[in-house]
């Protein structure tokens, strides 16, 4: 068993020597489709045990320094096996996933569970809309910033987003794709957001540029109305009503502002959310990359990475961003993807740029 306080370090060594591996020959002027699929295939099954390996058979019982709210899911896992009440009960599709592991098996059998279904769920959509190449939308989605700590932390968060982007498997079938949203939703209520900005997006706001004028006026209004919205998010989460949360009163509360992640302007999370940004501004606009689910899902980024602008003083502000940032992988590889030829292409090079762009930045946030 790995000491716990080195357990993040041997993940994160781990996962950057299988990329070098993977990915040192398209540095060295390799065409990219080198690899062929079977070779593909493997390293999709080394990053793919690693993940849940090192997510899955995490310490149960450890120190929320180290594993966030493992401890509190475990609790609440034992509390509803014996039928005692907890605040999960609000969001019922978590509740019900849960209790149906309770009847027959044990917690760690549990997480192995939830472990499969946040990798392989993302993977399926990536692989259904870009074929084999789209191992490589997988592997940005795997070295993300947000992706181990929901993954650990944020377990009933993660899981809703992982189902939120399964639904776009169903993306020629309306019904059944806003079906699995809704799941989504139940699985946390959080993700009502992403929901309504991607209803947004599809109805009433179709034009990418105006979506980016909406995220560039939030950053005005969010510094000059910080009080006005700070109260007006604490009557949304702390009312009766669907997305009441009962953590909103340490969220916005003087005792919230002892966590890291709260209470500032985060010019840095900005700037971070903004390459995604850039990235598809010049895909779209300029490039005239004219994939229509990705052009929805880069306004659908823009109208939720803008609400949390909006929210950005709050608490456990990452958690709000998150909701915008699961979608980071898809915007920021996506367009070089779609033109990967059978011979070296600047694209190529670009592709592997931003992935280990997003493993350095990983890996900054978290050692330094």
């Amino acid at each position: 068993m790995i000491p716990i306080e080195y357990y993040k370090p041997a993940y994160f060594l781990l996962l950057s020597i299988i990329l070098l591996f993977f990915l040192l020959p398209v540095l060295i002027k390799k065409p990219i489709d080198y690899i062929i699929t079977q070779q593909k295939n493997a390293i999709f099954f080394l990053i793919l045990t690693s993940c849940v390996l090192f997510i899955g058979l995490r310490d149960i019982n450890t120190s929320p320094k180290y594993l966030g709210d493992t401890i509190a899911y475990t609790k609440t896992f034992e509390a509803i096996k014996y039928g005692i009440k907890t605040e999960f009960t609000k969001d019922i599709g978590f509740y019900v996933f849960m209790k149906f592991f309770t009847f027959f098996t044990n917690v760690k059998v549990f997480y192995v569970v939830c472990a499969l279904m946040y990798c392989l769920l993302p993977y399926y959509m990536f692989k259904k809309h870009f074929g084999n190449l789209g191992v490589y939308i997988f592997i940005a989605y795997v070295v993300s910033f947000s992706f181990l700590p929901f993954g650990i932390n944020g377990v009933r968060n993660g899981l809703a987003v992982a189902i939120f982007l399964y639904a776009l498997m169903f993306f020629e079938k309306k019904w059944l794709m806003y079906a699995m949203m809704l799941l989504s939703v139940s699985f946390h209520k959080a993700m009502l957001l992403p929901l309504l900005a991607f209803v947004t997006s599809s109805l009433f706001l179709k034009k990418e540029k105006n979506a980016l004028l909406f995220w560039i006026f939030c950053i005005p209004i969010s510094l000059f109305f910080r009080s006005s919205l700070e109260s007006f998010a604490e009557l949304i989460f702390s009312s009766d009503s669907y997305v009441q949360d009962e953590r909103a009163s340490t969220y916005f509360s003087d005792e919230g502002q002892k966590y890291k992640v709260s209470g500032q302007f985060r010019i840095d999370f900005i700037i971070y959310s903004a390459i995604a940004i850039f990235i598809g501004y010049w895909a779209i606009l300029k490039k005239k990359y004219q994939n229509s689910l990705y052009k929805l899902l880069f306004r659908t980024y823009l109208i939720a990475n803008g609400i949390w602008i909006l929210l950005i003083y709050a608490p456990y502000t990452n958690r709000i961003a998150y909701l915008s940032w699961f979608l980071m992988p898809i915007i920021l590889t996506a367009p070089f993807i779609s033109d990967i030829k059978h011979t070296i292409s600047k694209n190529q090079t670009k592709l592997i740029y931003v992935i280990f762009g997003s493993l350095a930045f990983t890996l900054i946030m978290e050692f330094i």
